[in-house]
């Protein structure tokens, strides 16, 4: 599991929190407090984003107590148990808040990037769609992105790339979607299409040495040695320290 995964899942999961207090086909639970476990679990929450898991953990516990059919708790408690490494833990409350609410899209995506982590591609990217079957869901795009950055772990270029024009068809200016579209197309000779990729990813979001490094090596391929040294500029001003620099600076971007 990369170390740029984990960052970019975490990240994106506490993104797509909303509470959530559908119980789907369950019996219906009579909480002795529902309005307080709401609460504490949006205190969790909030304490979980600002890194004091202990405190975290605490009140997502103690609203699952008060309410132990709310699928935002289970899916809260889900993430910070996934962050402290406790993935059976992290599992079983993912199960939790899908089976009590199926059409729960954020708990079921989130629960895709859990066990696309664990190296489960197949049941992830069954996560994934159950995500984007909810008519309702506001942002199935990332859904989409999710399925294509699970799908370039296996590696499985053909799907990630499907996966990926799903999710720019919803949103043209995903940055994670078309910057792996254009390592797609580089990847597969089509430098021109890359380009293109590489320019909506400029205007998109900003620079990281990665691409930065990608636009060099197409525009070399490109013979295009204007554009490989305005882009080895941006390179070098803004990230002087950074590996690709110095994989340019040997001369091995062919």
């Amino acid at each position: 599991m990369s170390k740029g995964l984990q960052k970019w899942s975490f990240a994106l999961m506490l993104s797509f929190l909303t509470a959530c207090n559908s119980t789907g086909t369950r019996p219906e639970y009579v909480a002795p407090d529902p309005k307080a476990a709401e609460i504490n679990m949006r205190l969790g929450l909030n304490y979980m984003q600002r890194g004091d898991y202990a405190v975290a953990l605490e009140k997502l516990q103690k609203a699952l107590k008060q309410n132990p059919n709310l699928p935002s708790a289970h899916n809260t408690i889900a993430l910070l148990y996934q962050q402290l490494g406790e993935t059976d833990k992290a599992e079983s409350h993912f199960l939790e808040a899908v089976e009590r609410a199926p059409d729960y899209s954020q708990a079921q995506n989130n629960f895709g990037v859990f066990l696309c982590n664990q190296g489960r591609y197949d049941d992830a990217e069954a996560r994934f769609m159950k995500a984007v079957e909810n008519p309702l869901y506001e942002t199935p795009e990332l859904a989409y992105e999710n399925a294509g950055l699970c799908a370039n772990m296996i590696p499985s270029p053909d799907k990630a790339e499907a996966f990926f024009r799903k999710a720019l068809q919803l949103e043209p200016t995903l940055p994670k979607s078309l910057l792996r579209m254009a390592e797609l197309s580089y990847e597969q000779q089509n430098y021109l299409q890359a380009r293109g990729y590489i320019q909506r990813y400029q205007s998109a979001a900003s620079w990281t040495p990665q691409a930065l490094l990608l636009a060099i090596k197409n525009e070399n391929k490109l013979d295009d040695q204007d554009a490989v040294s305005s882009y080895t500029l941006i390179l070098r001003s803004r990230f002087p320290d950074s590996d690709e620099l110095q994989i340019v600076n040997q001369g091995l971007i062919d």
